[in-house]
């Protein structure tokens, strides 16, 4: 089946209201399987304290108490399937509509399903984004090469102090070797 097809149906089953009643009317089957359950277990403890208070010695007896036993059995086995089939059904249906409002409410919007008018607006509206975050990145990118350019400046100006100050410091020496020696002449 082509995924287009299912994709249809699965919306169709998750908002349908023909879909919601048979949910419904699961749920109440839900309900009255449930009971069915509880008779079933309460007859086969019923069965099995029989069993165990009543010592047989027919071969006839022992026979219809088996049979009890293991309609009891069978009762029990198969209304707990159903309870447990319906319990998946429910929560698949569950899941299954969660799955679908999750991605009709997170899908990108769709330009073909929101009429031709509106989707030249989302167009230019895209194309506009588009626009301010290229100015944006050209921006960015401006601020990076100045940034650069005010490194290499700072580098270059610690550099000339540090000549200067070295020269500075060759200088003060100079002049205090020769007031000494002005001091000793």
């Amino acid at each position: 089946m082509p995924a287009r097809w299912k994709r249809a149906m699965i919306t169709w089953s998750s908002r349908s209201s023909v879909a919601q009643r048979v949910l419904y009317g699961v749920r109440i089957a839900f309900g009255f399987v449930f009971l069915l359950f509880a008779d079933a277990v309460m007859r086969l403890r019923k069965v099995q304290q029989h069993k165990e208070s009543t010592r047989i010695i027919d071969e006839h007896t022992l026979c219809q108490q088996k049979v009890q036993q293991f309609y009891a059995q069978r009762n029990t086995y198969l209304t707990g399937i159903t309870m447990f089939l319906g319990l998946i059904l429910i929560s698949t249906h569950s899941l299954i509509g969660q799955l679908v409002e999750n991605t009709s409410s997170s899908a990108a919007p769709r330009l073909v399903s929101s009429g031709p008018g509106s989707a030249k607006a989302q167009v230019e509206k895209l194309k506009g984004e588009l626009s301010d975050a290229r100015k944006e990145v050209e921006e960015l990118n401006r601020k990076d090469r100045d940034m650069a350019t005010l490194r290499k400046q700072a580098e270059s100006n610690h550099q000339e102090y540090m000549r200067l100050a070295d020269e500075n410091e060759k200088l003060q020496k100079l002049l205090d070797a020769s007031s000494e020696s002005k001091k000793d002449a």
